[in-house]
């Protein structure tokens, strides 16, 4: 059981810090293009896209475990089908900083609270940028046990997919 639990630990703990990163390149291109813009909707671009990201980078991570690659499969079906109803609605323009703003975030920054200049870029940096790409990345997070756990079953003499993955 150790020996598992080494396997699982080491993983995980290889694998969180460049999805970390990862997520971090994101949030930060979507503040910076934002503030350049004026448009906070930058998020709502990749939302259906970066979690598909993280679970292929999981499934790299794991050197293409079956589990893993169905588990970034079935991200992917998921990101394109909400990907294609939110190009429908006309939700990608060329070029990517332009479009329409979410209507949520004119009213926002309408609060008293939100309405000052410095205040508007913190939230922007840390709710709008930050908070939910730190969501996206979440998703992902059980993934990473449910490889970690399937690695160390595999060790252990068991590897095929059934009807548990």
């Amino acid at each position: 059981q150790v020996a598992v639990d080494g396997i699982m630990n080491a993983f995980v703990e290889s694998t969180i810090g460049p999805l970390a990163w990862h997520c971090a390149f994101w949030a930060s291109l979507c503040f910076v293009v934002s503030t350049i813009t004026g448009n906070v909707s930058q998020v709502d671009k990749l939302w259906s896209i970066t979690p598909a990201l993280y679970a292929w980078q999981v499934a790299v991570a794991s050197s293409f475990h079956m589990r893993a690659v169905l588990m970034a499969l079935l991200a992917t079906v998921w990101a394109v089908r909400l990907t294609y109803n939110f190009a429908r609605r006309g939700g990608y323009t060329w070029p990517p900083w332009e479009g329409e703003e979410d209507y949520r975030w004119p009213i926002l920054r309408k609060n008293p609270y939100l309405s000052h200049p410095v205040a508007w870029m913190a939230f922007n940096l840390g709710f709008i940028s930050f908070y939910q790409h730190f969501l996206l990345l979440l998703i992902v997070i059980p993934q990473l046990p449910a490889v970690a756990a399937a690695e160390a079953a595999d060790g252990a003499g068991g590897g095929t997919l059934n009807l548990m993955d």
